[in-house]
């Protein structure tokens, strides 16, 4: 009666015993490297406070609403410069606007500008990057007396836009 010799390292069952938990281990590595890396930009670090201050936001949404305040978007996509024509706004009431374009889901690509008056009535800014896609915005008085929020799609060949 022959015995087979051959040392334990050498035979193919046990090393297929052992690549099954093996890869249940490296998979869980990958996995938990994803979830510590991968940090989920949809939730805001002041979610609580912003959920405290809605009730505020739906009151400033809703004197513009009532004042008719509408504003008309049109952007440069060679400067990067928005200029807004806004209807129903006393002259005199807001001297400087802040937009805010939100991308619905990388935080990195979300864009703050001030807006400042021109002679003739309009606004400007200069973005420090390219908008390109869907994006939320959010039109307010520098005082914070009303708001407009609205969506945008910069991949629209049309780079006009009406915010209400």
């Amino acid at each position: 009666m022959r015995t087979d010799t051959k040392p334990w390292y050498k035979q193919f069952w046990p090393w297929f015993l052992i690549a099954i938990p093996g890869s249940s281990v490296i998979t869980g590595m990958i996995l938990l490297t994803l979830a510590i890396n991968g940090r989920d930009t949809l939730v805001r670090e002041e979610w609580y406070k912003d959920g405290m201050a809605i009730n505020q936001r739906l009151e400033k949404r809703t004197r513009a609403q009532d004042a008719g305040i509408k504003a008309f978007f049109t952007f440069d996509n060679s400067d990067n410069i928005v200029t807004l024509r806004l209807t129903n706004l006393d002259p005199a009431q807001d001297a400087g606007l802040v937009l805010e374009l939100v991308h619905p889901t990388l935080a990195q690509r979300d864009m703050r500008a001030e807006l400042y008056k021109t002679p003739d009535n309009r606004y400007f800014a200069k973005l420090n990057g390219t908008p390109s896609g869907f994006y939320y915005t959010l039109l307010s008085s520098s005082q914070g007396n009303w708001e407009i929020e609205s969506q945008v799609n910069f991949a629209n060949t049309l780079n006009d836009f009406e915010l209400n």
